[in-house]
């Protein structure tokens, strides 16, 4: 994490280039982690579904093409 405070990071509002620092690059950098964590979560709830979606489909011993045409 220590990186994070080292980096610089830019932001451009119309045609102007800043660079954050202080208060607001500590508030871009805990939005970024929200961001990224909010991401990972969305991840595992599609990686969860589709496994749980799988294993139905191995319980009713029909493949997902049969599944697919069916639907």
């Amino acid at each position: 994490m220590a990186k994070s405070k080292e980096e610089q990071i830019f932001v451009q509002i119309g045609d102007e280039r800043i660079e954050l620092t202080g208060a607001e690059k500590e508030a871009f950098l805990e939005q970024r982690a929200k961001d990224q964590a909010e991401a990972d979560a969305r991840k595992a709830e599609a990686d969860a579904r589709k496994t749980a979606r799988l294993s139905a489909l191995e319980k009713l011993g029909l493949t997902e093409e049969e599944i697919n045409a069916i639907l």
